[in-house]
């Protein structure tokens, strides 16, 4: 949640900067020219940085929710493992002390 606030916040002021910043601006990029707002410019970089940002972090977000899903499986089957070995405990107390309660 912090972190969606800091991105709101981020993202007011970056539209609040590109809202002062309204002149006309020759943009070229290699081959490319252009001439437009000084607003889109920045709104367009903004976008284009947090588009690169979100497909960066894809790599590690994927390796993680693949660890959490291996996690779970291993704490799934640990949990499975006691539930055996407790009921072979009781069985084994109760074969050693019939009639005894666990």
């Amino acid at each position: 949640m912090p972190m969606l606030l800091m991105a709101l916040l981020f993202a007011i002021l970056i539209a609040l900067f590109a809202l002062q910043n309204t002149a006309a601006v020759h943009v070229r990029f290699l081959a490319w020219e252009y001439e437009t707002s000084l607003v889109l410019v920045i709104l367009g970089s903004a976008t284009v940085g947090a588009a690169l940002t979100f497909i960066a972090s894809l790599g590690p977000r994927i390796r993680r929710a693949g660890e959490i899903r291996r996690l779970e499986e291993t704490v799934e089957s640990q949990g499975e493992r006691i539930r055996h070995l407790e009921a072979m405990l009781a069985q084994s107390a109760e074969s050693k002390f019939p009639g005894s309660a666990p």
